[in-house]
């Protein structure tokens, strides 16, 4: 469940290594199954549509997490309530350890898309990656890039959660606000 072993999905990455601002653009858009998936668009009923699987709700998100065996990951399609009514939000990629309540998916769930390091990519490659300074034995960091058009301000953000100086789990995030 969303509220058990990722709960740092939605518990702020706490000390320094906080909030980072980067100039890298943070995706909005991937492709999951050969589907174009694009945050604040996408519902998660269009997932649901996709892969199956069963939508959760603690009653500030939804979402719907499937298993990837062969990858042993976890793929965590979240939309946080009330502001994204149901429209995908954010992406977690964790390990599929704890999560065995994730559902299979009815077709391949391959993620493509997606410009960022993933799980199992160092800290080195993260820093060099965003031209950030995230410090060697770090638990997380959350980093973020903001545009704005108009009177719209697109605020994108990645968590990493790491073990070792390496990412185990990533979750990327969009949000628009007026």
């Amino acid at each position: 469940m969303l509220t058990g072993a990722n709960a740092w999905f939605e518990a702020e990455c706490a000390g320094e290594n906080g909030q980072l601002e980067t100039g890298e653009p943070v995706p909005g858009v991937f492709t999951a199954g050969g589907s174009r998936v694009e945050f604040e668009e996408t519902t998660l009923d269009d997932i649901q549509r996709l892969f199956g699987g069963t939508l959760q709700d603690n009653g500030e998100s939804r979402w719907v997490c499937y298993q990837d065996k062969h990858e042993n990951r976890a793929y965590w399609f979240i939309s946080y309530l009330p502001m994204q009514h149901g429209r995908v939000s954010s992406l977690g990629i964790t390990p599929l350890a704890n999560h065995n309540l994730c559902g299979q998916p009815v077709k391949p769930l391959h993620i493509t898309g997606v410009t960022l390091p993933a799980p199992g990519a160092d800290l080195t490659a993260i820093n060099h990656h965003f031209q950030t300074a995230i410090k060697p034995g770090s638990s997380c960091a959350t980093i973020f890039h903001s545009r704005e058009a108009g009177q719209f301000t697109t605020l994108n953000s990645v968590s990493y959660r790491f073990e070792h100086d390496h990412a185990v789990s990533v979750m990327f995030s969009q949000v628009t606000t007026n």
